[in-house]
């Protein structure tokens, strides 16, 4: 199948932009698609372009030319005034001619006979050539494919973008060089070379010590550095900050997360009074009350979340009860004569099984019901925000309880419930694990913030100065802020964490973090503020160095 079967229709399409098209998604690309979000990221960055009649055409075969504007529109090349390579069958009247020009100079395609041929197919092999020249991918001569030989004029090409995890081949072991490449295909090879900066730099006191393109080795090199920092530079397509994100449009400047549920059965003021001041200063202004646990299972994406409506009507009322976390939390503040912002956390509603909802009726589990689910939820803890009349205390938003997204349907689900939050005028939050999937779709999923947890406050992990470099850097990236993390160390434990604490401390101060959450066990927060124990005591002393 060739390109020439689309003809003129095809060229015009192709560089006509259908804005509807990618606002909303094409109407061939669903959300399921393999190559969904590789698609929406280039058709955002303007690199490629829909049709106008809504559609993408993912399956149709990519000419050299068309794989040369969108190669030379991702890097933002400029045009080249003194060519010294002319290919006869390019002329300036062309679609694509400027753009031809460049990738033939700059030596991203064959050129054969002094011929581009911009109709032709693009092939695998000669997109690897023009990714690796492009992008200056060198590989090690360690890939092996079985129908690319090392004789083969294009097994560099192959080597270097193996080697820099563009491509992995097909599974039979074979890269299939001569077989033409879609637009789909293109798509996922050219968003991978984006999936992560090509360049890092280690600083310390605003002054470059060295640059990487590799991101372990910029983060090694920084652990040796007794005081830096590790920085993604950016690219043609994406601009990376150079510090977790504030993520103002939250409110939130010193969070708090608060396990209500199953993890802790009941609150008084008492134990929110460290929460709120110290002295006449705002400790925590924003607590985010969530529970993981119910009596008989998780809340989470687990095998034990069997929770239906009974089970998230059981923490809703627990959340509202005298002894739940919201009424002493409002008292606390009364006496303290704070004001306070609330989150509150939306349970994981099941995949598996069926739902039984309100009135006791068994429900399929589909995707619909697992969206009514949650607005029932919504408009259960709003009615019931309502009537309790909090006199210092602001419903603020909602918190996605489970820690990563990774169904396409829970993609839809998060972006549905992201809509609902916003239309009450509020915002939508949640705080991913270190190792999460689609990371880097949080602002596409509607989420107002997103604040990483790098996982590195057990004491068993050894020296997390590595693990913190590394979830730094990823939040310049992603564009999201951190969860800083202690757990609820006992008093014999205490002197062992608080260096772990102390370096998570110094690394906000380092990275000039503003605006994060504090994951901090079930109460810890309340044992740094009130025990008499010297170590507690400089936890609770240092955090509010460092939030004052």
């Amino acid at each position: 199948m060739k390109l020439l079967k689309w003809g003129v229709a095809f060229f015009l399409s192709f560089f006509i932009m259908t804005n509807t098209a990618a606002a909303q998604g094409f109407q061939d690309v669903p959300t399921d698609h393999w190559a969904h979000d590789e698609i929406r990221f280039l058709t955002d960055k303007r690199v490629i372009r829909g049709f106008a009649d809504g559609s993408f055409k993912p399956l149709a075969v990519l000419s050299r030319k068309d794989a040369a504007v969108m190669l030379v529109r991702a890097m933002q090349l400029p045009a080249i005034q003194q060519p010294q390579v002319k290919p006869a069958d390019l002329k300036p009247t062309m679609g694509g001619y400027t753009e031809m020009m460049i990738a033939a100079n700059k030596g991203f395609f064959t050129v054969t006979a002094n011929r581009f041929n911009p109709d032709k197919p693009l092939t695998r092999d000669e997109m690897a050539k023009a990714l690796a020249i492009a992008y200056g991918y060198n590989g090690k001569g360690s890939s092996s494919f079985k129908d690319v030989a090392k004789s083969n004029p294009y097994y560099k090409f192959i080597d270097g973008i193996a080697a820099n995890d563009i491509t992995t081949g097909y599974s039979d072991g074979t890269f299939k060089p001569n077989v033409a490449v879609n637009r789909a295909q293109f798509s996922t090879f050219l968003k991978r070379v984006y999936d992560k900066p090509h360049e890092y730099i280690v600083k310390k006191d605003g002054r470059t010590l060295k640059s990487f393109t590799d991101d372990a080795a910029a983060v090694a090199y920084a652990v040796s550095q007794a005081g830096s920092t590790v920085h993604p530079v950016s690219n043609s397509l994406m601009k990376y900050g150079q510090k977790p994100a504030d993520l103002k449009a939250t409110g939130i400047k010193n969070g708090v997360l608060i396990y209500s549920g199953s993890e802790k059965e009941s609150f008084d003021k008492d134990f929110f009074a460290p929460y709120l001041a110290k002295g006449n200063s705002t400790y925590f202004d924003t607590f985010v009350v969530m529970g993981r646990q119910y009596p008989k299972g998780e809340f989470q994406e687990t095998p034990k979340n069997l929770a239906n409506y009974s089970d998230w009507k059981w923490f809703s009322d627990k959340l509202f009860s005298p002894s739940g976390p919201l009424q002493p939390l409002n008292g606390a503040a009364m006496a303290a004569n704070r004001k306070a912002k609330v989150y509150i956390g939306i349970p994981y509603p099941k995949r598996n099984g069926n739902l039984i909802d309100q009135n006791g009726k068994v429900v399929p589990n589909t995707l619909a019901a697992r969206k009514q689910m949650v607005n029932w939820y919504i408009s259960t803890i709003e009615q019931q925000w309502k009537r309790a009349g909090f006199s210092n205390l602001t419903l603020t938003g909602y918190y996605w309880v489970n820690e990563t997204v990774i169904h396409a349907d829970d993609e839809l689900l998060v972006t549905d419930t992201a809509a609902t939050i916003h239309k009450l005028n509020k915002r939508f939050i949640y705080a991913p694990h270190a190792r999460t999937t689609n990371f880097q779709n949080w602002k596409y999923y509607g989420f107002d913030g997103a604040y990483l947890q790098p996982n590195t406050f057990r004491l068993n992990l050894g020296d997390p100065k590595a693990r913190l470099h590394k979830a730094f850097l990823e939040a310049q990236i992603k564009g999201s802020s951190i969860t800083l993390e202690i757990d609820t160390y006992s008093p014999h434990q205490m002197g062992a964490g608080l260096p772990n604490f102390e370096t998570y401390l110094e690394f906000a101060k380092r990275y000039d973090l503003q605006g994060f959450l504090l994951y901090q066990g079930t109460e810890m927060v309340y044992r740094m503020g009130t025990l008499k124990n010297d170590a507690y005591q400089k936890a609770y002393e240092g955090l509010w160095d460092f939030m004052d």
